[in-house]
């Protein structure tokens, strides 16, 4: 465990000394700063706004050693079973290599999105899921939607009743094709929408049969429900959702870009996982920016992390991000099911700049707490067709704009300006952030940017030694969901209930 490691107590110490150096002072060594610039093909990633230096980043490397990183990382791209609760191997990254491209059920995939996208008989197309189900493809359409074409793509995940019913209210049923989504294939919340999309399907003059496909690890059940096994796209046990979107769950999103887009994607992931597995852990990006994570949070004390695209398109990653970090590793047993007594995962959270900085960074800069920071963006942008006929480079210019104000963020959050003769106006800094920026927002861009942020959280989880790919967490409020929606419709109340609840149950079961 970290508070085991031999270099947990020489951390410590490390981050004492440091907490009497400005963050800007360490800024200024023009050596240092070189130091702490990292690359893979275009993609570069500046970590000296973190408040560490060489000492301490040689301190951090030890950690890594302490913790056996090199071996885990080499353990799990082996195929072993490091998902020990569930003695099952961690298998997605090998979705995203050359020989999985070839196999039979990803050209089975690939078959019905091309024969999809050319036939032209759907206007919409309707993805059902929820969690990564849905996070990890949504938030890919929406960063990739300058190489859509073709019907549109829609993605519900809430049992909330709108939320289904405001996307087929704008579909014609006989143009519509529903995917559904599942691992297991019994998810409740997506099961009920799924149901209700049929019955749509059927009473709007659709065909269910012809109109609806499923993504699963449990074929089996997906066509006892009911959809043609022509039509169920399948993916390993040892592929988590939250992991998934290279598998059979990024159907929706070939369907909006087309196969050949969708496989450089998966070259982009694929470029950083040999990164990962090749660059010594010096110059590793997931093991550095890993390595970072835990500094932050159990050494300096930080318990938020934000991670701000500047880029609108990459609105999403921020989400998906939160639901890859917090229900990986937030954990408070180590892999063996010892209580840790230590902190995990902080809570992600984020926004697209440069929106976020008229809504809460007034508080990153001048409030109590500190909060990393990664500031993402493209240098250049894509996608801007209208651009093409403009007269002037008005289009570019604003997208120079979007950098400079992540940059400037950067730099103000960590120098902070003093202003003694009016306190409200003094800026602290000491806000340390990672720069991260590529050429643009390509497929292989993004899949790159991805494939660093599941390393990123896979690292860390070695680090906290937590099981990173399994979420016993999520279980309990099913389970108590379950057994009320059972009370509810029997208009009784549930051993062990709170009163409170009890009364808004009971509320509840009046209206029926």
């Amino acid at each position: 465990m970290l508070t085991q490691t031999k270099s947990y107590a020489t951390l410590k110490d490390h981050a004492k000394r440091l907490g009497d150096i400005k963050l800007a002072d360490l800024i200024y060594d023009a050596a240092r700063a070189r130091q702490l610039v990292f690359a893979s093909d275009d993609l570069e990633v500046d970590i000296a706004r973190q408040h560490i230096d060489m000492a301490a980043l040689e301190a951090l490397l030890g950690l890594a050693e302490d913790a056996n990183i090199a071996e885990k990382r080499d353990a799990m791209f082996a195929g072993e079973a490091i998902n020990k609760s569930e003695n099952r191997p961690v298998v997605h990254a090998a979705l995203r290599s050359p020989e999985t491209r070839a196999s039979t059920r990803y050209q089975k995939m690939m078959t019905f999105a091309e024969h999809t996208r050319k036939a032209g008989a759907y206007d919409d197309i309707i993805n059902i899921g929820i969690g990564g189900s849905d996070l990890g493809p949504a938030m890919v359409a929406m960063a990739l939607a300058p190489f859509a074409s073709g019907a549109r793509v829609h993605y519900v995940s809430n049992v909330d009743p709108s939320h289904l019913h405001d996307v087929l209210a704008g579909c014609a049923a006989p143009r519509s094709l529903v995917i559904v989504t599942s691992k297991t294939f019994t998810t409740a919340e997506t099961m009920r929408n799924a149901s209700l999309a049929k019955s749509w399907l059927e009473a709007g003059g659709g065909d269910s049969n012809k109109q609806m496909a499923a993504v699963t690890a449990a074929a089996n059940k997906a066509a006892d429900w009911g959809i043609d096994p022509a039509q169920i796209f399948d993916f390993e046990a040892g592929v988590g959702g939250r992991y998934s979107l290279w598998s059979a769950v990024g159907l929706p999103v070939m369907l909006a870009i087309g196969a050949d887009q969708f496989a450089t994607f998966l070259q982009g992931g694929a470029s950083m996982d040999v990164h990962f597995k090749t660059a010594p852990l010096a110059e590793n990006i997931p093991v550095l920016l890993g390595l970072l994570r835990v500094w932050n949070r159990n050494f300096l004390g930080y318990a938020t992390h934000g991670i701000m695209p500047y880029d609108q398109r990459l609105a999403r990653v921020p989400a998906w991000a939160q639901q890859l970090e917090m229900e990986s590793n937030g954990k408070s047993v180590s892999r063996d099911g010892d209580a840790l007594d230590y902190a995990t995962a902080p809570v992600i959270w984020g926004e697209a700049g440069t929106g976020c900085q008229h809504s809460f960074f007034q508080a990153l800069h001048q409030g109590r707490d500190i909060v990393p920071l990664d500031i993402i963006f493209p240098r250049h942008p894509v996608g801007l067709h209208l651009a093409d006929a403009w007269p002037d480079n008005s289009w570019q210019d604003s997208h120079q704009v979007l950098v400079v104000n992540a940059l400037a963020q950067a730099e103000a959050l960590a120098l902070g300006r003093e202003n003694t003769e009016q306190p409200h106006k003094s800026f602290a800094g000491g806000r340390p952030s990672t720069v991260m920026s590529w050429d643009q927002t390509t497929p292989f861009a993004l899949g790159r940017l991805l494939a660093l942020y599941e390393h990123v959280t896979i690292v860390s989880g070695f680090l906290w030694d937590v099981n990173s790919f399994d979420q016993w967490g999520v279980e309990l409020g099913k389970e108590m969901a379950t057994s009320f929606e059972a009370h509810l419709k029997a208009g009784t109340i549930p051993d062990g209930m709170s009163p409170t609840a009890a009364n808004l149950l009971a509320r509840l079961a009046a209206q029926e």
